[in-house]
């Protein structure tokens, strides 16, 4: 199994994130506790083990023991028995961990029983670890694990692949971060939007919690992460998806065909990968105040399309408006207390509400039809998904995209309203739902218009 995960790796990624070197393997002035034709283990300290693999650029594996158990941080490419390797070095329970399911950090999980991963690389499980007979567990974001007197927790840094996952050993200044951020040559192998993203909640998390040394995937001793190398990789990746810098032709790694060098690092990206997502970026940031489109006609003309949840979820709305709260600006809007998106809403406190040209009017109607609670009712329009700087739901053929932050649902009932009309539209709503209808407030945190 393992020379055939060597093979799919070394064709789609060889190099895959090392530093520029004519050697293959890491010489750390570290003591030395183990070493065979495959790897070397040295003993960062009397309970932390760095190993140093020789096929793909140093691939690094950590061992991180506490007082009742201990961690494997990745499998490396080709390792015959690393289980008892890991054995001979540490007598606690062992737990495998992965930064991301490509060969190179997955390559002996056949050694071992269980491994934890995040989710968002099953694309890659099904090729790297395809003949993999053990348990496969789903790591979540922020999970933690206990060794007894450490902890690590997982904080999700997608962008090489999906499922980037960086470790952070709580009370520490220090994490292992994989490839996430390149050790010195990024692979840019998700979206550009998400790896600026995951740059600035990493760079925003990791300050306000003291990380500031990450240990990588393919370190050579002086290739250690930084919050300046994350903000670095942010403002390359913004840059490129605006346009504003191409880089120059290169050999390619995987599909990659073109580099951005800076300051001595190097970022890799597939052109053809990038042209996409900035034709399907064609949003241009507006503030409020400078927001000029007739708000009774977006909303009683074109309709509202109310988008939010992790499993995003849409409704269609034609009551609602825009003002000031709190020296804020905000939107309202009616929705019925059994709305499924409302609650979305309520579950993460963002939404958007989307504004589509005239010929998206038969898809946008498609939300009005029946609800997303046990139905996917996306799936029956053309209308693309996408997610805004801040992660929040939306649709690619919008023409705009207000972005908000939940304020307030209160409730309101027919005896708040002095028209029988209202009074009607309301009693109406309770008779559906049981339950009177919610003036929902939202904070504006971002307009986005189409150019």
């Amino acid at each position: 199994m393992e020379k055939t995960l060597f093979a799919l790796i070394s064709m789609l990624i060889c190099l895959s994130g090392s530093a520029q070197t004519d050697k293959n393997q890491a010489d750390l002035d570290l003591p030395e506790v183990y070493r065979d034709n495959n790897i070397v283990f040295r003993a960062i300290d009397e309970h932390t083990w760095i190993g140093s693999g020789n096929r793909v650029a140093s691939e690094t594996l950590y061992i991180i023991e506490g007082n009742d158990k201990a961690v494997l941080i990745d499998a490396g490419t080709h390792i015959p028995g690393l289980d008892k390797i890991v054995a001979g070095i540490t007598d606690k329970p062992v737990t495998l961990l992965l930064t991301h399911v490509h060969g190179d950090h997955a390559g002996a999980v056949g050694c071992f029983d269980e491994v934890w991963l995040n989710p968002a690389d099953s694309s890659y499980v099904a090729t790297t670890m395809r003949n993999y007979k053990g348990k496969i567990n789903h790591i979540s974001n922020g999970q933690r694990f206990e060794l007894g007197g450490r902890t690590l927790e997982a904080f999700f840094t997608p962008g090489h692949t999906p499922g980037s996952t960086t470790f952070l050993e709580v009370g520490t200044d220090t994490g292992y971060s994989g490839d996430a951020f390149g050790n010195g040559n990024l692979l840019v192998m998700s979206d550009f939007k998400t790896l600026i993203k995951t740059c600035k909640d990493s760079y925003a998390y990791f300050l306000k919690n003291g990380y500031t040394k990450f240990y990588n995937g393919h370190f050579w001793g002086d290739n250690f992460e930084t919050l300046e190398r994350i903000k670095e990789i942010q403002d390359i990746a913004e840059e490129a998806l605006d346009g504003k810098i191409d880089g120059e032709p290169s050999k390619g790694m995987g599909n990659m065909n073109r580099i951005i060098t800076r300051n001595g690092f190097r970022f890799n990206y597939n052109d053809k990968a990038l042209e996409k997502e900035r034709s399907e970026s064609r949003f241009v940031k507006v503030k409020p105040e400078d927001f000029n489109e007739n708000i009774f006609n977006l909303v009683s003309k074109d309709w509202t399309v109310i988008t939010a949840g992790d499993v995003p979820n849409s409704m269609v709305a034609s009551w609602g408006g825009t003002g000031i709260m709190f020296n804020k600006p905000v939107t309202w809007c009616f929705l019925r207390a059994n709305r499924y998106t409302l609650e979305k809403i309520r579950e993460t406190g963002t939404y958007t509400m989307c504004y589509f040209p005239e010929q998206y009017k038969g898809d946008i109607m498609q939300f009005g039809v029946k609800s997303g609670r046990n139905s996917d009712k996306m799936a029956q329009t053309k209308l693309t998904p996408i997610k805004t700087e801040d992660g929040v739901p939306a649709y690619e053929e919008a023409k705009i995209i207000i972005e908000c932050r939940l304020i307030a649902a209160p409730t309101v009932s027919k005896d708040e309203f002095y028209t029988e009309e209202a009074k009607e539209f309301l009693q109406g709503g309770y008779d559906e739902a049981k339950d009177w209808h919610k003036l929902v407030y939202g904070e504006i945190t971002n307009i986005y218009v189409k150019y």
